[in-house]
């Protein structure tokens, strides 16, 4: 049981006490509550990928993944060119929390409200696959912001923002959920 409330995780994001000095901002779409909460849970891995954050240049980095802790903590550097809404599926996960940082392209992130799977869980994969009929809610992903998906999250990632978007170079985080 989480002892944030509404205002208080949202104190606590703005005091950007999790950082680790990591300049990049958390997008206000993210649940502060559930955020405070999972940091809490689980500090350690929180402030691992913080500080490994904080003291990597994205650019440099390689495609492919890279792990912090084995079974708990890793980030997959991804490069892609994003695709239409429509060719872009919702997802969701049950085991690991996305960071989504996308430190080059134009693309959008977008949060789905009243969703139906179209596949069954992939515990290999950690993902379910979902489709709406109701609008999707999207942020713009730049170098300034990062997103945070939980488990009830389901969220739209790299989705072009423009007709013509360039090649996208994007960090996602995966973090241990604690129940």
């Amino acid at each position: 049981m989480s002892n944030f409330t509404p205002q208080s995780a949202k104190a606590w994001v703005e005091s950007r006490q999790w950082a680790n000095g990591w300049q990049c901002q958390a997008d206000p779409s993210i649940d502060a509550v559930e955020f405070a909460t999972q940091y809490e849970k689980n500090k350690e891995i929180w402030d691992k990928l913080f500080k490994f954050l904080a003291e990597t240049d994205p650019t440099t980095l390689e495609k492919g993944k890279i792990v912090l802790e084995e079974g708990r903590l890793w980030i997959n550097v991804l490069e892609y060119t994003p695709k239409s809404a429509e060719e872009t599926k919702i997802e969701a996960h049950k085991l690991f929390i996305d960071l989504q940082y996308t430190f080059e392209g134009d693309e959008l992130m977008g949060v789905a409200g009243n969703v139906t799977p179209i596949n069954d869980y992939d515990p290999v994969k950690d993902r379910t696959n979902y489709k709406t009929d109701e609008e999707i809610v999207y942020s713009p992903a730049d170098p300034g912001r990062f997103f945070l998906y939980f488990p009830k999250d389901m969220h739209q990632p790299s989705v072009r923002s423009v007709d013509n978007p360039r090649v996208s170079r994007k960090i996602v985080g995966k973090i241990e959920y604690i129940k």
